[in-house]
């Protein structure tokens, strides 16, 4: 029973065949029919337009000429008139209303045709459309008419694989009947798609389609080249009836075949042939297969398709070698035995690495100036390198340990990845070099895993390699720089890769293999030197290889110096930079300067908060002279230095010494104060006053830096807004949960005046209304708004400051109100307000003027609403006498002013 449906099923197949056949001529003579019709319908429309089409001027002048009267006669009726002119004429004759009326001929009904100007605003709208939506409405258009053809083509293609598969597996024949029943099939349709081709060429019409993705011969092609590739692979997996040398002979005949076959039929023969041919290992299942054959069966297509690429000059063809190449060998890497794995790589991946990320943009002899096909999209090497270094991580996780071959092999070929494009000129195309950082990535993980897991026991030559392929990069962007290359990606490249690869390993081998460490800061050292050697052999990249070398020292102090040793070791090379900046002997470039310099400065800020970086005696009171001293001594020199021979640099400097000078001054402030250095986890009221105090000050430092910097503008001002930011956070903090009015921070037998709350709240206060004052550069915030600030302040210090000198035991708000104290304040008040008045008065300053008259308004309001109900006898009194005597006083300085100005102006008068 079986039998019969596996003979039925292949009779189905083969009728499906024939009937597809006779549904391809069917519509070839369809399409005959419709050519012919359209060439019909043309020559009609074009009779009939010749026909109807009205003569033209030019031709209506030359016919009319033997006909015409003299000038001095009027036309004749049966002249041609001027208005029979479709096109509008400059100058007119004037004729009578009745003459007009009776020579005007019948009105003739004609094919309106559009205009030029109408054409022009179609072509207009057309074109307004964007590319998407054109490549877009073509694609919708395609799909349309052509969907039955690909549709059809694949499902030819399967068939035919499915049939290679029947019968070599299911009919009762010797193997080699059923390989030569299903060779012949095959053999049989390549041929019926050749007669079909050449018989489809003989029309011109539908020769055309030939350079389409709509041929339907290439379908039929394509679907026989398919039942070959299959079978090659039938035969040699399950009857051992080829040897693999013969195989992979017969294979490459076909995939080659194939490429001929696609020079002669098209794109879509191309398409279904790298479909057929990457897919058909997928038709053949059962035994184990041998990886080596499939893996030269998928190189071989790639290789044909690579020709056909070349020869056909189509950039699609390449990505659709490279995602099937990439996936097949990601199978076999997974599939593979381990005990395989190795010689596979060494072959394989090899081949293909050259194959999908050198040839398609430079040739089989890797020529950087080959005229390539490719685009930016349809060949990245950046995602080529991704994928190849994707493969040799896949191999390297199956395996469970590497020697030393292996270990050579992996490295190899990351390099080789490096210097592929550039093995012929020692310089790329620049499209290559974003793929550099791929496998530079790629080597530092591999070390890493070759350390920790695979040898374990031998660091050595996994840090020789990796030092060998570290100056084999510094080469490559060494040569990639010297052709003449000055993208900014070179220059990156060139003056970054090689020494951030070297001290990553340097702090690794700090952490994790400490008994390298000396050999490998030797090695940093020879990179220090590589650079400062070039600065010096080449004139042009002297003050980045100053840069670089600086960084490097820089780097290795990092690692090997902590606490106040790494902090003066920065500092001393700032000077030395600055030396020779000032000496113009292998001056490092400004930007070098400037950034050592901020990492000092950055270094010095966050001194205060990071008890690692302190020394052991952190606690002494002599910290800060240890940790900022020097730092200080040495940017004044450097500074002093560069006075006269670089202004610019000089500025950074001042400006790094005073944000230095004063980090020290207000730390030494906040020990002497609160007797620790203010760690962030310890900050209470006297810690939270000075922070403020010192964030204040310091964002206005910064906001005056900004005014003269250049480059660094916008980071001094974020800084600014980043202090200011954290001293209203702190006054927030004082003024709720740390306030004296809620915990018992300023004590009530202190001296008045002189005590935190004049710190906390006074200061500030002054510092903001003295900005105001002076106009100094508070950014994009409003001086109203700092005035404001500093007013609120220093009447929440005068108020506070009240209470603590009237209370006896605590100024906290538990405690009673005394009558003397609610006196006090409107005395206060009283002054306040009328000071305020006076002098927005005098000084024309009507918005002082209201806040003095609104403060003394207010100090009425309570007089007249809160005393009368807490002050009794002689207080009570006191409080209205002293208010009406206020205001009367203030109402008398008033007139008084008024009489001196009104004076002058009628003397004038």
């Amino acid at each position: 029973m079986q039998q019969l449906f596996i003979s039925l099923a292949v009779i189905l197949a083969v009728c499906a065949l024939l009937i597809t056949l006779k549904a391809v001529g069917r519509i070839s003579r369809l399409e005959d029919e419709v050519s012919q019709l359209h060439k019909e319908l043309a020559e009609l429309r074009a009779r009939w337009f010749e026909r109807h089409t009205p003569p033209t001027p030019d031709s209506e002048q030359h016919a009319s000429q033997p006909h015409q009267a003299p000038p001095e006669q009027p036309p004749q009726p049966n002249a041609p008139s001027l208005k029979s002119d479709p096109k509008p004429t400059l100058v007119s004759e004037p004729i009578s209303a009745p003459l007009a009326a009776k020579e005007a001929p019948p009105p003739i009904v004609e094919p309106s045709l559009p205009s030029l100007d109408e054409v022009h605003i179609g072509g207009l709208a057309q074109s307004s459309e964007s590319v998407f939506e054109k490549q877009a409405n073509k694609l919708l258009t395609n799909i349309q008419e052509n969907w039955l053809v690909w549709v059809g083509a694949l499902a030819m293609l399967i068939g035919g694989g499915y049939l290679v598969q029947v019968i070599g597996s299911h009919i009762e024949f010797s193997p080699i009947m059923r390989v030569t029943i299903a060779f012949s099939i095959s053999l049989a349709t390549v041929i019926a798609g050749e007669w079909f081709h050449r018989r489809e060429q003989k029309s011109p019409d539908r020769a055309e389609r030939a350079k389409g993705f709509t041929y339907v011969p290439a379908a039929i092609t394509g679907t026989g080249l398919t039942g070959i590739y299959c079978t090659v692979i039938f035969a040699f997996v399950f009857y051992q009836l080829l040897s693999p040398s013969a195989s992979l002979v017969i294979l490459a005949g076909a995939a080659f075949s194939s490429l001929a076959l696609s020079l002669r039929q098209g794109p879509l023969m191309a398409v279904l042939g790298l479909i057929g041919g990457y897919s058909a290992p997928l038709w053949i299942g059962g035994a184990e297969p041998n990886y080596y054959l499939l893996a030269g069966y998928i190189t071989a297509i790639s290789v044909a398709a690579t020709l056909l690429m070349q020869k056909i000059r189509h950039a699609w063809i390449s990505p659709s070698i490279t995602v099937p190449h990439v996936l097949w060998m990601l199978l076999l890497i997974e599939s593979m035995p381990i005990e395989q794995l190795f010689s596979w790589l060494a072959i394989f991946l090899s081949l293909s690495l050259y194959l999908l990320f050198a040839i398609p943009r430079m040739g089989w002899m890797l020529k950087p100036r080959y005229r390539h096909c490719q685009g930016r999209w349809m060949h990245p090497p950046t995602g080529i390198a991704l994928a190849m270094t994707l493969l040799v991580l896949s191999a390297l996780a199956r395996m469970s340990s590497v020697d030393t071959a292996e270990m050579i092999y992996f490295y190899a070929f990351f390099t080789a990845m490096i210097w592929l494009p550039a093995i012929r000129k020692t310089w790329s195309l620049r499209v290559y070099l974003p793929s550099i950082l791929v496998p530079s990535t790629a080597i530092m993980l591999l070390s890493i895993a070759l350390e920790s897991i695979y040898m374990a026991e031998g660091q050595t030559p996994v840090l020789l390699a990796l030092g060998i392929s570290i100056v084999l990069i510094a080469l490559r962007t060494l040569f990639q720089t010297l052709a003449g290359d000055r993208s900014q990606l070179t220059g990156i490249l060139f003056l970054v890769l090689a020494p951030a690869m070297t001290l990553i390993t340097l702090l690794y081998t700090y952490e994790f293999m400490s008994g390298h460490v000396l050999g490998w800061t030797l090695f940093t050292a020879v990179i220090a030197v590589y650079y400062a050697l070039l600065g010096q052999r080449f004139k042009a990249l002297a003050l980045e290889c100053s840069a670089i070398m600086h960084a490097i020292i820089a780097g290795t102090a990092f690692v090997w110096l902590n606490d106040t040793w790494l902090t003066t070791a920065i500092s001393i090379q700032v000077a030395v930079m600055a030396l020779q900046t000032q000496a113009n002997v292998f001056r490092p470039a400004n930007w070098a300067v400037k950034v050592a310099m901020g990492i000092l400065v950055v270094r010095l800020t966050l001194l205060p908060f990071i008890p690692e970086w302190q020394p052991v005696n952190a606690g002494h009171w002599a910290w800060v002279l240890i940790s900022y001293l020097p730092s200080l001594a040495i940017l004044a020199y450097a500074h002093t230095v560069l006075h006269r021979s670089d202004t610019e640099l000089a500025n950074w400097f001042e400006g790094a010494f005073l944000h230095v000078f004063l980090m020290a001054v207000f730390t030494q402030t906040n020990y002497w104060l609160t007797g620790q250095y203010g760690y962030l986890g310890y900050i209470d009221f006297t810690s939270a006053i000075v922070f403020a105090n010192q964030a204040l000050v310091m964002g206005l430092v910064y906001s005056y830096r900004s005014q003269f910097a250049q480059q660094l503008e916008r980071v001094y001002q974020a800084y600014s807004y980043l202090l200011w930011g954290a001293f209203v956070v702190l006054m927030m903090l004082l003024n709720s949960l740390e306030s004296p009015l809620m915990v018992n921070n300023v004590s009530a037998e202190s001296m008045p005046v002189f005590n935190m709350l004049s710190l906390g709240w006074l200061l500030p206060a002054i510092v903001l209304l003295v900005t105001t004052y002076k106009r100094w550069n508070t950014l994009q915030i409003p001086r109203p708004v700092v005035a404001s600030f500093g007013l609120i302040l220093a009447a929440i210090w005068l108020g506070m400051s009240i209470r603590q000198f009237w209370q006896p035991i605590s100024m906290t708000l538990a405690q009673p109100t005394g009558m003397a104290e609610l006196f006090t304040y409107s005395i206060a008040g009283l002054i306040v307000g009328g000071l305020l008045t006076w002098v927005g008065a005098t000084r024309k300053a009507m918005t002082i003027q209201r806040i003095g008259l609104a403060v003394l308004a207010c100090v009425a309001l309570k007089v007249f609403l809160w005393d009368v109900r807490s002050l009794d006898g002689f207080w009570r009194a006191i409080s209205f006498l002293g208010l009406g005597a206020s205001l009367i006083g203030l109402g008398w300085l008033f007139q008084k002013l008024h009489r001196s100005v009104a004076e002058p102006a009628e003397h004038t008068e």
